[in-house]
């Protein structure tokens, strides 16, 4: 599980461009509180060598991803779902309807309609409200 999140975050350290990655070490204050923690260290790693140090390398990265695509377009056009196995290092596709995940209730059209009078912003998702001045 923490190997994923290592490799997950140095992928995305890697493909955002970071030359530097920092990893950090906190605890519980108390075992009893989930809110209060604690740092224990902090580790400086260059990003590159951080990803050979896990074995991690671009080639694999993006290797498994174009499998991945390889094997989708050989199929027929349609709705698939992509979903890690939680216990096991086991992928699975399972070819779903096409209406599949689709809302046909009458508040999800009109949470929609709100969306789309809202602004957005250069990367196509919604710009946040500014505040208004003092009065």
């Amino acid at each position: 599980n923490n190997a994923f999140k290592l490799g997950r975050w140095t992928a995305q350290a890697i493909l955002a461009g970071c030359d530097t990655m920092k990893i950090g070490y906190v605890s519980r204050m108390s075992p009893a509180d989930p809110w209060s923690h604690t740092v224990l260290g902090v580790n400086t790693h260059l990003t590159d060598g951080f990803a050979d140090q896990i074995g991690l390398t671009r080639n694999n990265m993006f290797g498994i991803l174009r499998t991945i695509v390889d094997l989708v377009m050989q199929w027929e056009d349609g709705k698939y779902l992509l979903l890690k196995d939680p216990t096991k290092s086991v992928l699975r596709i399972y070819d779903i309807p096409f209406d599949t995940f689709n809302s046909d209730d009458e508040d999800g059209e009109g949470e929609e309609e709100e969306e789309e009078d809202q602004e957005l912003d250069e990367d196509g998702n919604v710009a946040p409200q500014q505040p208004q001045g003092l009065r």
